[in-house]
């Protein structure tokens, strides 16, 4: 990364934990675009190049999750079995946000509070699953349109990862073991409701 871009990395992350400092403190709707320029330091229109808008500081990483993701499912072998798959896109996820539990735990009581952004939350999570669904649709041979089963592992396979993520909001610990004990939950439920 070259200087000038190190530069530009700092100021958005500059930007991105003054308005969530700012958004703690007084709470997301009473900070202004110009409350969290002054606090980063920087002119309304620095903070515009960087930020289309007061709600897009919550979910800037947005394009960059889904950017990674797509990267790393164009990176699975042909044929791959849905397990492996997602295996192999959620644990860089869970590298992802691993070490940053107050950050984390911050932004989701900011959303919880917030319907439009409770909305948006929920957006998020239904390209990550979109997407999910093509590539194993793709990799099985299948349309996503008529066959449920791609719909079905992506669904499941996400809701391990953000059962798993909120009970770690909640209570700490590392957010891959309870995203490891969300799934194998799921699987010892299903297999007590199968033998039932």
């Amino acid at each position: 990364m070259s200087l000038r871009d190190r530069k530009k990395e700092r100021t958005r992350r500059a930007i991105a934990d003054a308005a969530l400092r700012l958004f703690a403190e007084r709470g997301f709707e009473a900070v202004t675009i110009a409350d969290i320029a002054a606090a980063a330091e920087v002119g309304t229109r620095t903070l515009h190049r960087y930020y289309s808008s007061k709600d897009e500081l919550l979910f800037a990483e947005d394009d960059e999750h889904r950017a990674e993701l797509t990267r790393l499912l164009t990176e699975r072998p042909a044929g791959e079995d849905p397990e492996a798959t997602l295996a192999a896109v959620i644990g860089p996820m869970v590298a992802h946000f691993a070490d940053r539990l107050d950050e984390l735990r911050t932004r989701d009581a900011l959303i919880a509070a917030n319907p439009a952004l409770q909305a948006r939350d929920l957006a998020k999570r239904g390209a990550i699953e979109a997407l999910l669904t093509v590539h194993l649709a793709d990799q099985m041979g299948v349309d996503p349109a008529a066959d449920v089963r791609p719909l079905l592992w992506a669904k499941v396979g996400m809701s391990c990862f953000f059962a798993g993520y909120e009970i770690w909001l909640r209570t700490g610990g590392e957010l891959a073991d309870h995203v490891t004990a969300a799934r194998t939950a799921l699987v010892t439920e299903l297999g007590a409701a199968g033998r039932d």
